[in-house]
């Protein structure tokens, strides 16, 4: 079932990306490279707590303008380290080693002013995180982020992005639905129940080039 909806996202990503460049192929497109430093927080679980170390992250970010100022952007970013279960009740666990990798998609709205330009994004997609021992089984989560940053053109090409982020992969808990009788009459609502865990925070610079159609 993991490996099914994992793929299932994939290939909708993917589809996605080749609808936004056959329909953006005459826009502005940003190439962005970048490397920082990611705090990647603690796992919430059950019956204990998985800590993980921060750690340096880095990635790439494809970016397509709707308009000069908006842009459709696709991102992945990547962190290699370490964590380690610590139960409530009996003695740590080993250190694993793992990597984060998170695939979105999302917009960016920046404020054109002139060679500067603050932004914010927000994206969604998901996150898999990859230990690196085959004890250990991968797991893959659905993640949102939100952010906002710098970028500073030198040229008309090329520039220096800025940005930190939140990083929000959550756990489906189930769902509930209820009916009830009141003044108003009778109602039903229902809910789906998530949790995020762990937050996770990330700064981040890099070089980017804007490739314009003229």
């Amino acid at each position: 079932m993991k490996n099914r909806l994992k793929g299932t996202v994939i290939a909708l990503m993917m589809t996605v990306t080749i609808l936004i460049t056959q329909e953006l192929s005459g826009q502005i497109i940003e190439i962005n490279g970048f490397t920082g430093y990611a705090l990647n927080g603690t796992a919430k679980l059950y019956d204990g707590d998985f800590k993980i170390n921060d750690a340096q992250n880095y990635g790439g970010k494809l970016a397509f303008g709707v308009s000069s100022t908006t842009f459709l952007e696709l991102s992945y970013m990547r962190s290699d380290t370490e964590g380690r279960f610590f139960p409530f009740l009996g003695s740590p666990g080993d250190l694993v080693s793992l990597s984060s990798n998170y695939i979105q998609v999302g917009g960016l709205q920046e404020a054109d002013l002139g060679r500067v330009a603050p932004f914010g994004t927000v994206a969604v997609g998901m996150v898999v995180w990859s230990p690196k021992s085959s004890q250990y089984n991968t797991k893959t989560q659905f993640a949102a982020t939100v952010g906002g940053g710098l970028k500073i053109w030198l040229t008309e090409t090329i520039g220096i992005r800025l940005q930190g982020s939140m990083l929000m992969p959550m756990v489906w808990n189930g769902v509930g639905f209820g009916c009830g009788i009141g003044t108003g009459g009778a109602n039903c609502g229902g809910n789906v129940y998530t949790r995020i865990t762990p937050f996770q925070g990330e700064f981040s610079g890099g070089i980017s080039i804007r490739l314009s159609p003229n």
